[in-house]
């Protein structure tokens, strides 16, 4: 198993177009649900761990020759990705170790508090890094949850039963 440093560093190599910092990829394997992740022995691990990376998505969005001519014909300014199907942020790649350790704005908006994130259901035999980076991303979705109205019951009727539990639960603690 790997550590969080790893995990993240791990995650950025394989999709760089879909994460700019640390805090985005914690994001995406804490608070995001169905991510692929799970607590195994303290640690969050892909339960994919398949290899794979994002260029596959992007030679399949990749531009046909006859598509591309048409469009330069017409006078359109084709992206470099549909020219070439390569990833916008290939550079970043090779930087994956140091983008890792680089917290950054989250950039879009929380995935919703939900009973199962991992986030939400750290166990109790969680490694030392995995806690801290738990924390981590834990002081960055938590208030905007809260701005969000989303920790304050006010879209409550937008949440599932166990939704509502946990809102419930997170708002008696301020």
């Amino acid at each position: 198993m790997a550590s969080v440093d790893e995990t993240v560093r791990d995650l950025i190599a394989a999709s760089p177009c879909g994460f700019e910092n640390r805090t985005q990829a914690l994001h995406q394997i804490l608070v995001v649900l169905g991510a692929g992740y799970e607590w195994r022995d303290g640690q969050a691990v892909d339960r994919f761990n398949d290899g794979a990376d994002c260029t596959r998505r992007h030679e399949r969005f990749r531009f046909s020759t006859d598509l591309i001519e048409e469009l330069l014909a017409d006078g359109v300014d084709v992206p470099e990705p549909f020219l070439t199907g390569k990833c916008p942020a290939e550079d970043q790649r090779e930087r994956a170790a140091e983008v890792a350790l680089t917290a950054g704005p989250l950039g879009r908006d929380p995935y919703p508090p939900t009973s199962g994130l991992l986030l939400l259901t750290v166990p109790e035999n969680v490694t030392p890094d995995w806690a801290a980076a738990a924390a981590e991303i834990r002081a960055v979705v938590r208030p905007l949850w809260h701005d969000q109205g989303l920790l304050t019951g006010e879209r409550e009727a937008d949440l599932t039963v166990r939704q509502r539990q946990f809102v419930s639960e997170e708002h008696h603690k301020h």
